[in-house]
């Protein structure tokens, strides 16, 4: 006879403060399971590198925009980018005749420009802005001085299509702005032989003298002293060879004061520098700026010591 199964004694459990804590399930395996499910190797193979992309060192912005604003006509900048196919045709067409190097420059300036292998350039964002004030100082500056050349050249052409096309005249006719001049006598001979150097002599004479506020076909000249003097010379070699020349004359005021010697044009009857021959001539007019009234006219030799002198007083 079995006999009956005796009941467990129930034991309390000890009182328990605070939240319930839940079970903490067993840490998942790295092999799929709590167990390995087949024998592992010993080499375990990682996760591989991440190693950044290299795309070489860039072109500098500041290179490449100086090469382009100072010598982008000859192509500079396009060789510095590498770009040698089409920094050779800007060269040969002096950078398209002026609009591919400014086409370049903009686009510089602008950050549009890359090298060879298409990489930004290096340092444009930290100094576009100073590159675009120095470029816009240089275009101005460019602009300025390149309209003064063209006033001057424009003055310089008109000036010289005006003397060429001033007619040719009697020495010094009245001037319309002018009073008219009157004859001057000499107080001394008209003439006198002078020796200009050893076995050259030259009879030296003056003929005519008057006094102008302006000379015909030099309007342009303004006299320091009130007017000038015009004196009609004649030259004539008696021996050897001489060259009539203004720089042989020069003149004093009564207070003993230099005037200014002024050479005139051949088509206004002025004295021309040339040899003169034995037995040969020449005439002419020279003129000085210097004040009215009697003056002394000195011919000097061919050593710039005073060699005869005349005294004349214009009216």
């Amino acid at each position: 006879m079995s006999q009956p199964p005796y009941p467990q004694p129930q034991y309390p459990q000890p009182p328990h403060s605070g939240p319930a804590v839940p079970p903490v399930p067993p840490a998942p395996s790295p092999f799929g399971g709590p167990y390995p499910t087949s024998p592992q190797g010993e080499y375990q193979p990682g996760a591989y590198p991440q190693v950044p992309y290299d795309d070489g060192p860039r072109k500098s912005f500041l290179a490449t925009w100086l090469l382009s604003l100072l010598l982008g006509t000859f192509g500079a900048d396009r060789f510095y980018l590498g770009k040698t196919g089409s920094a050779v045709a800007k060269l040969l067409t002096a950078g398209g005749l002026g609009i591919w190097a400014i086409v370049d420059l903009v686009m510089t300036l602008t950050g549009n420009t890359k090298d060879i292998h298409g990489r930004p350039l290096e340092g444009y964002p930290e100094n576009k802005k100073k590159a675009w004030i120095i470029t816009a100082v240089v275009w101005l500056v460019g602009a300025v001085t390149g309209t003064v050349l063209a006033i001057a050249s424009i003055a310089v052409v008109s000036a010289a299509v005006e003397g060429f096309n001033v007619p040719a005249q009697a020495p010094l006719p009245a001037s319309q702005a002018a009073p008219a001049p009157s004859p001057g006598t000499s107080t001394e001979a008209n003439s006198s032989v002078v020796t200009m150097s050893e076995g050259n002599t030259v009879r030296v004479g003056v003929l005519d003298s008057i006094y102008t506020a302006e000379i015909p076909g030099m309007s342009y000249l303004e006299p320091k002293n009130g007017g000038f003097l015009a004196v009609q010379v004649s030259w004539e070699t008696v021996s050897g060879t001489s060259f009539a020349t203004p720089s042989n004359f020069s003149v004093f005021d009564a207070d003993g004061k230099e005037g200014e010697l002024i050479y005139l044009d051949k088509e206004i009857g002025g004295l021309q520098t040339d040899e003169v021959g034995a037995g040969d001539s020449r005439q002419g007019v020279i003129a000085f700026d210097v004040k009215e009234g009697p003056v002394t006219v000195v011919v000097t030799n061919d050593y710039g010591d005073q060699a005869s002198s005349f005294t004349v007083t214009p009216q």
